[in-house]
């Protein structure tokens, strides 16, 4: 079940990264990302209250709602701040490279804090599926990386100060994430997904916030609503990436290992290539195929570990 869970959070977050893709051109990515979280939230909210006639768990101890108040700043505030701030200093095949070292930061804190085991399966799987993904991610194709306004000091080390300042948040996105996924199941042992992911989002709106009103820039975050047809597209977008999606991956943390959860979460990038060929119409490379095929295999071990 857990592990169904995480794959399938990762095809509906490629689903939705395609619609928050043409979102992104006109609206900044911290407010498209508030405006999901309390979108998503308030969804969650309805769900919860449908189901059991309350708004919040019940029965949370104040450890747990520690741990998931944390993974929420954790992974939400600290995660995502950090990688929109690599996506705008590196571009994105770069900055989704950086984030492929999320599942292996994951196991090895596992290791430690929840005392999981590292298998040879499990590190066989995690190298065949991260190895895929990545092997797609770093094909070059024409306009990457194409980030405005950075110089290059070639007499330097090849690379820029904005450069060496995006790696440095591409990798704290990727820490910010996996601890948030650790926190997440210390936290989360006694409770269902939906309401470890209403506790996650609430405290990690709250971080958003206080990042944007630092920016002097919460109080606008709600404009792009006012149009009906951008509202439209960051609703549907919402409900498949960051409704169903969170709720999917913290059912994975929830019923299986951490490592494994947070390795088939990462396949977001082979999922889209279907979605690129069919509704973007992109052309498929033979190293794309082959990389995705390398990651299939690579879930297809986990599974049978």
């Amino acid at each position: 079940m857990g592990e169904i869970a995480a794959l399938s959070a990762s095809a509906l977050w490629a689903t939705a990264s395609l619609m928050f893709a043409r979102l992104g051109k006109s609206i900044g990515p911290l407010v498209i990302n508030i405006l999901k979280c309390v979108i998503a939230l308030a969804l969650m909210f309805v769900v919860l209250l449908v189901l059991d006639g309350r708004l919040w768990p019940a029965g949370l101890s104040t450890f747990e709602t520690g741990m998931l108040a944390l993974s929420g700043l954790a992974g939400l505030t600290l995660g995502d701040t950090a990688y929109f701030n690599a996506l705008n200093r590196l571009g994105p095949r770069r900055t989704l490279l950086l984030a492929a070292l999320t599942p292996p930061m994951t196991a090895i804190m596992a290791v430690f804090v929840l005392d999981e085991p590292i298998t040879f399966g499990l590190l066989v799987g995690m190298g065949l599926t991260l190895g895929g993904v990545v092997w797609v991610i770093l094909e070059r194709h024409p306009g990457d990386d194409q980030v405005a306004d950075v110089e290059r000091d070639e007499a330097d080390s090849g690379l820029s100060g904005a450069e060496k300042a995006g790696i440095g948040f591409g990798i704290l996105a990727a820490f910010g994430q996996a601890a948030g996924n650790v926190l997440t199941k210390l936290g989360g042992s006694e409770i269902t997904a939906l309401e470890i992911s209403i506790v996650r989002l609430a405290f990690g709106i709250g971080g958003l916030a206080i990042v944007l009103g630092a920016m002097g820039r919460l109080a606008r975050s709600a404009e792009p609503l006012r149009d009906g047809r951008t509202f439209a597209l960051l609703f549907a977008a919402t409900f498949l990436g960051t409704f169903l999606g969170i709720w999917l991956m913290n059912a994975g943390l929830r019923y299986t290992y951490t490592g494994i959860a947070s390795t088939l979460s990462s396949t977001s990038p082979i999922f889209i290539l279907p979605l690129a060929y069919f509704i973007e119409k992109e052309k498929l490379s033979a190293r794309s195929i082959l990389g995705a095929c390398v990651a299939v295999v690579g879930v297809a071990v986990l599974f049978l570990g």
